[in-house]
Parts: structure tokens; sequence; C-alpha cells
């Protein structure tokens, strides 16, 4: 493997010129300049990015810490960010928490020892020790999807309160009066920001609702869409649409209504939220409430890279708006004779 030294010796220039032309820094002529480059590409010389990444301490690595890898909305924000690095020059780590605090500290304290530039977290919300071991080392991080106010950094957000309203208020407007919401993790803001929103517009409506909170937490989202749809379904009958919290509990949902004999949309409404793409695949096509994925991982990734090397950036809080995508999944309620 070719070194500086034999780069130096091919282009007749000292040490310090090849140095100062692989760095880019100082003053070289543009005669030097082109025999240390024609040099380089004769050797076909590349250079050690861990000895340089030493010297001007950094990796260009970026840690990508996410609750759910499997989980279609993670997934898809995840890619959302590697592509928006890439092309900036920098590299990802991802890390998939699984919902589980010790195991989202481990993979914390790897992507410090990896010296990560800096990272994007959307946390479990179980413990904050993770956020301690960033701040130990000075690493930048961003918070993205789920809020913790008790750590300081910069955040990407949609306003889950808003479009868990928007998404009841739908149902409600094409005339629904008995709602069944399928709710999920506990101890995710984004998912009590989105129950509270639509328990909101279910009062100020006074349209009566049964909530299907799941007693124990569990990473298999489409069985729990699956078990809570056929739940509420035996105890609540007269249900006539579903509003669940994310489109995989959505699409659980909907196969536990076929499974029953019911017609979507026509006996039973089933809305989901987030706008993963395989919704729009569905037959009939989920009606949702869409989260721009693509922008909320482009918006973070673009934060974090402008916080990278600074002793000193102010905070931002950047909170994105929801949309409400009509498809065949739901319509009025079916009359009945």
């Amino acid at each position: 493997m070719a070194t500086i030294k034999d780069i130096a010796q091919l282009a007749g220039v000292s040490l310090a010129t090849v140095s100062r032309v692989l760095n880019n820094t100082g003053k070289v002529s543009p005669a030097l300049r082109a025999q240390v480059l024609a040099a380089v590409e004769t050797l076909n010389y590349q250079p050690n990015a861990p000895a340089r990444s030493l010297r001007r301490r950094e990796t260009r690595l970026i840690g990508v810490l996410i609750p759910q890898l499997n989980h279609p909305f993670f997934g898809t924000l995840a890619y959302s960010i590697e592509r928006f690095l890439f092309a900036e020059g920098f590299r990802i780590l991802v890390c998939s928490a699984e919902e589980d605090a010790e195991r989202e500290a481990e993979y914390t304290q790897l992507l410090v020892r990896q010296r990560v530039d800096g990272a994007i977290v959307a946390p479990t919300g179980l413990d904050l020790k993770w956020s301690a071991h960033f701040a130990h080392a000075n690493i930048p991080i961003v918070l993205i999807d789920r809020n913790l106010p008790e750590v300081v950094a910069s955040r990407v957000m949609v306003d889950n309160w808003q479009g868990g309203y928007q998404g009841a208020l739908h149902l409600i407007e094409l005339g629904h009066r008995h709602i069944g919401i399928i709710s999920a993790s506990r101890h995710s803001q984004a998912m009590q920001d989105r129950l509270q929103g639509a328990l909101q517009a279910l009062h100020d409506h006074d349209v009566a609702y049964e909530v299907y909170q799941p007693s124990a937490e569990t990473l298999q989202q489409y069985d729990l869409g699956f078990h809570a749809a056929l739940s509420l379904l035996a105890h609540q009958p007269t249900l006539s649409a579903l509003f669940a919290l994310t489109d995989v509990t959505a699409i659980g949902a909907m196969h536990a209504a076929v499974s029953q004999g019911l017609s979507i949309p026509e006996q039973l409404s089933i809305l989901g939220f987030d706008g993963i793409e395989l919704g729009a695949y569905l037959i009939p096509a989920l009606t949702t409430i869409a989260q721009p994925i693509e922008q909320l991982g482009c918006k973070a990734a673009e934060i974090l890279l402008k916080s990278i090397g600074r002793t000193q950036t102010t905070q931002e809080h950047l909170i994105l708006p929801t949309q409400l995508l009509k498809r065949a999944s739901t319509s009025a309620p079916m009359r009945k004779e």
C-alpha cells in the first residue's frame, strides 16, 4: 500500500508539501499540487481514514438510535436520514433499541466508543442514561419523533396531538358516533399525544368511544392491532369505526375485521396514523394521518450537521404538521334498516 513518503519520492517534493496537498491546508503552488496529485493517481493512494480522523478529531460517522428498526415508520425514517447524510459525505451507524432501556444505553456507549460526530435519537422514553453518555462525551444530538423535555438538545417532531384530533374529527365528520381507538406504547410521548388529541375531538363533539390500551409492551405491532380489534369488536359490537394510532396496528385491525366477515369500509371504517408507503397498496387503501417522514429525517440531519464542531449552538425546536390522506378504508357508516 502506497504511503505519503512514496508520493513525496515520486513527485520529487517534501513530505510537508504532500501533507498540505492531501489535507488542503497551507499554500502550495499549482505546479507542485499537480505533481503531487499525479503521483497520488499513479500510486492509487488511499488515505488512512482512522488516522486522518484522529488528526482532524472527526470520523464523519453519525449514530442513528431508534426504538424498533423493523417498524416501517422507523425503517423509512432511518433511510431518509442515511440518504441525506450520505450526500453530505457522512456515513451512519443504525442502532435499534427494541424499546429496551438497557439496550438503548449499551448502543449509546458503543456510539461513543466509535467516536461518532453526532447522533439522531428517537428515544424509548424509559430512561435517560443514554443522554448522559452523549453529554459526557460532548457529542451533539438531535431528538426526533419522540420528545423528552428533560433532554437539552435540538428536536424535530410532528404535531401528534393535532394529528390525533384531525383523525378523530375525520371519522366524526363522516357520521360515526361510536369509535374505537387502538393505542400503543404507554411510555411513548408521541402515542400519548395522539391519544389525547383524539379524545379531545371526541369530547368536543360528544361522541362515544372505547380505548384499547395494551396491558404489556409488545414489538409485534401487527398482532397488537389484530387482537385489539378483535377485543373491541367483541365487547362493543356497535362500533362503526376504529382509529389505530399507527398504520401497522391499523393493518392488523383490517385483518381482524376481515376475519370476522366485516366489509371495510361499509361495515367498519379503519383509520391509521403515520403514512407508511404500504398503506397506499392495501385493498382497500388505508386512510391515514400522514407524517412527513422524509422531511422529518432530513431536517434532523440538517440541524445536527450545523451543530457538529461548534462549542455552543442554539437549540432548534421544529414541529412539522401532519396531513389527512383520505383513501378507501373510511366512509360514512352504513345505515341500519
